[in-house]
């Protein structure tokens, strides 16, 4: 019976495809422009990001949306994912089938960092007293020129 559990795992790793925390590989879909507005990722509780491109590494992640910005964050220690970013802020992500070519920038400004950490709070229904995104690493995910 383990030996089957241990094969079911590997198998669903191998697809390529992060799978509910579990990281993944190279993310498929239609490369796509990005949106001029985000406003349509309100009803997605999760998107797909795929960092490090020389080697893809993929993660289901919350994502907000503010107008043409989309931000992702991570707590202030950062993750697994947050040395890839520093080595190369290419990334992409995917909503439904849909890729994204877009750089990872660090939001340093501190009303742009209320903002974000304000939608999370209100997209995620995170309590105003405990939300972490207030502290955490925040980035903006831009367009690729």
């Amino acid at each position: 019976m383990r030996v089957l559990i241990v094969l079911s795992l590997t198998l669903l790793v191998a697809c390529g495809d992060p799978l509910m925390t579990l990281p993944g590989g190279a993310l498929k879909g239609n490369t796509a422009a990005a949106p001029a507005e985000w406003s349509a990722l309100a009803g997605v509780k999760t998107i797909q990001v795929e960092f490090r491109p020389a080697d893809p590494y993929s993660h289901n992640i919350w994502g907000v949306g503010l107008g043409p910005n989309l931000y992702i964050a991570t707590s202030a220690k950062g993750t697994r994912w947050t040395p890839f970013v520093a080595a190369d802020p290419n990334v992409r992500v995917r909503v439904g089938t849909d890729l994204y070519d877009l750089t990872a920038v660090p939001v340093t400004d501190a009303e742009e960092r209320t903002r974000v950490a304000d939608a999370y709070e209100h997209k995620y229904e995170l309590d105003p007293k405990d939300n972490w995104v207030t502290g955490a690493m925040i980035f903006r995910l831009d367009r690729r020129p």
